[in-house]
């Protein structure tokens, strides 16, 4: 039996229902050259925490020996102020290495303004769209430009 049960404390259940692990969050279709990053409900609280994803990201990508589109879930993302620089430092290294388009898209009116400005400052395309959707079809015309 769980010895959270008695504790006057929450149990935390819902973190252990709805947390996707870190390494699950990152699938790369290679029909489609397509690599998809789920970061909804996911925060970064710690450089560490940048670290880990900087580190899925080329487990998944350096082996392929060539640049992939992206498209980026940030529905429900959390980021604490102290390490949006450092994040948004390693979305434009990774974007340089392994991106050959990105794209990105979250609900949040916040998150886009915030992590739109932080990305414009490192010279990362800054739109940030409002549903999947436009998303895709954001790296649709990414994909139809390419040479």
């Amino acid at each position: 039996m769980d010895s959270r049960i008695f504790r006057a404390e929450p149990m935390g259940l819902r973190d252990d229902l709805l947390r996707v692990p870190l390494e699950q969050r990152f699938v790369y279709d290679p029909q489609q050259n397509l690599f998809f990053i789920n970061l909804s409900h996911y925060t970064v609280k710690t450089l560490d925490d940048v670290e880990q994803i900087r580190s899925a990201v080329v487990t998944c990508l350096s082996s392929l020996g060539r640049k992939v589109y992206a498209i980026v879930n940030y529905d429900g993302f959390g980021i604490l102020p102290d390490v949006m620089d450092p994040y948004s430092d390693m979305v434009k290294w990774l974007t340089d290495h392994f991106y050959s388009g990105v794209t990105r898209y979250t609900t949040s009116g916040f998150l886009r303004m915030k992590l739109g400005e932080s990305l414009q400052k490192r010279g990362v395309a800054p739109h940030i769209y409002e549903g999947a959707d436009e998303a895709r079809e954001h790296l649709r015309d990414l994909e139809g430009s390419s040479p």
